[in-house]
């Protein structure tokens, strides 16, 4: 019996300290994602606070909106022609039959050796299967 479990309790130790390592990079991701955010934030507020003092606050707002939502438009555009598209004749057509090539002839030797694998494979197949039906 220990045979069967030490294996069993290797494997799960392994894939224990795989889930905590991909857990820690993943909640480090998560922090790193987060920060970043905060630091797009924090440009975006200097950048309207820079133009509050040029335009006044209403027309920094509008700027700091349009070009926000411009690169939102420009971020989907490009996400939308990466994506591969979902055309029914994305797969290439069948060929015509003028294009395949007729079949081969196959010579003796191999028909005489697919033969006799053929049968000894039946013959084996049928000598494991007789002492279930008996």
């Amino acid at each position: 019996m220990t045979r069967v479990w030490h294996p069993v309790q290797e494997l799960a130790r392994g894939v224990t300290r795989s889930l905590r390592a991909a857990l820690r990079q993943g909640a480090l991701i998560g922090v790193a994602g987060l920060i970043a955010l905060l630091g797009a934030g924090f440009l975006v507020l200097a950048g309207f606070l820079g133009l509050r003092v040029l335009l006044g606050p209403g027309w920094a707002a509008f700027s700091m909106g349009a070009a926000l939502l411009a690169l939102a438009g420009a971020v989907l555009l490009l996400a939308r022609s990466a994506r591969p598209s979902a055309t029914p004749n994305a797969l290439p057509p069948p060929p015509s039959p003028a294009e395949t090539p007729p079949p081969q002839p196959v010579d003796a030797a191999s028909m005489a050796v697919f033969m006799a694998a053929f049968l000894v494979g039946r013959r084996l197949a049928d000598r494991w299967d007789s002492p279930k039906n008996s």
